[in-house]
């Protein structure tokens, strides 16, 4: 699958307020833009929205308040609301990228592909250093199954954006669906020589070693990842069921158990424990558990 960041206008210098935090319409509405972004990071987009709202009616022209809210309402998949303040976005900010960005999104949730293409490229002209454009650009076109300019709007991202792991996953899935097995690793290989400290890229190169079932090789890697961040239950997971594919029950038992004490969640504990449970009978460390 295509994936991107999700990105809402120029939050970074943004802090969010407490969540028991009012407004103060007297002066201005940043209180309320930073409580809707922070609303918005939680996944909450009604509530984003109303906080937004409040903003956008103490300064109606503010673009980056109205690219907010076209961001919200396209996360909520409310198209319609998204495109009109796409719109007043572009409208009220044509110097800026992120407007049009917005606005793209907008317009492929409706499924005006071709519009949504015109919008990113708009933002891209703006601005031809903006890699996230590149990026959504790119998932556009991979959707649509034009894998060649698809992977030159990567390859671009790539160069604007060494450390962008988005786009070597996105180019290394194109490459797998294309079924060139050797470029899709290559992206992946990419990926870890421009983040060797990423716990993620790890992990997806022990995934792309997975699928070909060379186990010793994604054993390497999901220890690197698990390495990197010991709280990594995904990799933890993964690097027990590529012990066990390979024979080694007592490795693959222990990172079983391991997985599990990772987890608070219920949900995820009974799914590693369906895992246990598929597994072979013979994994020492497990048997007390079921």
């Amino acid at each position: 699958m295509f994936v991107s960041p999700a990105a809402f206008a120029d939050n970074t210098q943004r802090s969010a307020l407490p969540e028991q935090s009012e407004g103060v319409p007297g002066k201005g509405p940043s209180a309320y833009v930073s409580r809707g972004v922070s609303w918005a990071e939680k996944g909450q987009w009604d509530r984003a929205i109303q906080d937004l709202q409040k903003a956008h009616a103490l300064d109606p022209a503010n673009a980056e308040v109205l690219i907010d809210l076209c961001l919200a309402y396209t996360e909520k998949k409310d198209f319609e609301n998204a495109l009109l303040y796409g719109q007043r976005a572009v409208e009220f900010s044509r110097v800026k990228a992120g407007a049009y960005h917005a606005l793209g999104l907008a317009l492929e949730g409706l499924g005006e592909n071709s519009k949504a293409e015109s919008a990113y490229k708009e933002g891209i002209a703006k601005d031809p250093s903006n890699a996230d454009l590149y990026l959504t650009l790119g998932n556009l076109y991979g959707k649509q199954k034009d894998f060649d300019r698809a992977l030159a709007a990567y390859e671009e991202v790539v160069r604007l954006s060494p450390k962008n792991n988005f786009a070597y996953s996105n180019i290394a899935y194109v490459y797998e669906t294309l079924g060139d097995a050797a470029k899709a690793m290559e992206a992946l290989l990419r990926a870890t020589t421009a983040n060797p400290r990423d716990e993620v890229v790890w992990y997806d190169l022990g995934a792309g070693y997975s699928k070909r079932r060379e186990w010793a090789n994604a054993i390497d890697c999901y220890k690197k990842s698990l390495g990197l961040s010991p709280k990594f239950y995904k990799a933890c997971i993964s690097l027990a069921l590529a012990y066990e594919k390979q024979g080694d029950l007592k490795a693959a038992s222990e990172y079983y158990v391991k997985a599990l004490s990772l987890t608070d969640d219920p949900r995820l504990k009974e799914a590693i424990l369906r895992l246990i449970t598929e597994s072979s009978e013979e994994l020492p460390a497990t048997k007390k558990l079921l």
